[in-house]
């Protein structure tokens, strides 16, 4: 597993690459297929198919053959940003990095266009209302566009636990009886 920080350095490098060009959704798109590709095996050449990612990460596979194995599969459909990346990736031997960078990526571009990914635990199904007014709430508190993302959790009882970034507002039932536990044991 590579580091987080490696990670976000050769995303940001993308992201300004770019940003630059003009091309920030079409490298989100390209990322998204690189993903895919890599791990479904579809739309690679038979010849190529068994073991293309683990082709891709083996320090035995010269790195002129690696860019042979992706001109063949990525040339056509991605853009020049993107295969270049691929590339430099392979030089840097770095090839780890690829599957990390597109969420990296996105949450560089979504950023950059002013919207903040907000995840959404609640005890049962919010309703569309609910969920409509949640969005309305934290884009007006983060002064930000909002992209909810739910899940259901029924040990929270009630309530809501939200996570904006690195800010957490727990507004759970359980959340609340637990701060209650540890006041009374303060006592």
């Amino acid at each position: 597993m590579i580091e987080r920080r490696i990670v976000r350095r050769y995303a940001s490098a993308l992201f300004a690459a770019a940003s630059k060009a003009g091309a920030v959704d079409q490298v989100e798109s390209d990322l998204g297929l690189v993903s895919y590709v890599l791990f479904s095996g579809d739309m690679v050449p038979p010849a190529n198919r068994v073991g293309l990612w683990e082709t891709l990460v083996s320090p035995v596979v010269p790195p002129a053959k690696k860019h042979e194995i992706i001109d063949a599969i990525f040339k056509d459909k991605v853009g020049d940003i993107t295969l270049a990346y691929l590339k430099l990736c392979v030089d840097k031997r770095r090839e780890q990095v690829i599957p990390e960078t597109e969420s990296e990526y996105v949450a560089l571009a979504n950023e950059a266009r002013g919207i903040v990914r907000a995840e959404v635990t609640s005890a049962v199904e919010l309703s569309q209302d609910q969920q409509t007014r949640l969005v309305a709430k934290l884009s007006e508190t983060t002064g930000k566009r909002i992209e909810l993302c739910g899940k259901v959790d029924p040990s929270l009882i009630g309530g809501l636990l939200v996570r904006v970034g690195d800010t957490v507002i727990d507004g759970s039932i359980r959340g609340r009886l637990e701060a209650i536990r540890e006041k009374l044991l303060e006592d």
